[in-house]
């Protein structure tokens, strides 16, 4: 798969990496969630490491992947991909384990995401 970046560079993505990534998560919003990961390529990395460091705080949660876009902003440049935890642990719970893989893992992939996705738990 060619993604055309600008008028005049193109990304390469492997279309093996896509499949993976839709072996991972379930993609709501399939289309609008593939284009953005196919517009801000720097994601791939982050989402193909991201179940292993999950699964560490969130060992059988279903990892779900999905846009999220402010309404009432005029540009996509606001999107983001949005990758959420669904979890049966108690609230409580849950939030501590969140917290903690932010300090472990997520602040420091949130740079290498351009901070243009977020996890949050569902």
């Amino acid at each position: 798969m060619t993604v055309q970046i600008s008028t005049t560079s193109t990304v390469n993505i492997d279309p093996g990496e896509i499949e993976q990534i839709e072996k991972l998560y379930t993609l709501r919003n399939r289309s609008e969630v593939l284009k953005f990961i196919e517009e801000y390529p720097f994601l791939i990395p982050v989402l193909l490491e991201a179940p292993d460091e999950i699964r560490y705080y969130f060992p059988s949660d279903a990892l779900i992947l999905d846009m999220a876009i402010d309404p009432e902003s005029s540009s996509t440049d606001d999107d983001k991909l949005v990758l959420l935890i669904a979890t049966d642990i108690d609230a409580d719970e849950s939030v501590d384990r969140l917290w903690e893989l932010d300090n472990a893992w997520w602040l420091n992939a949130s740079r290498r995401s351009q901070h243009k996705m977020f996890t949050n738990l569902e």
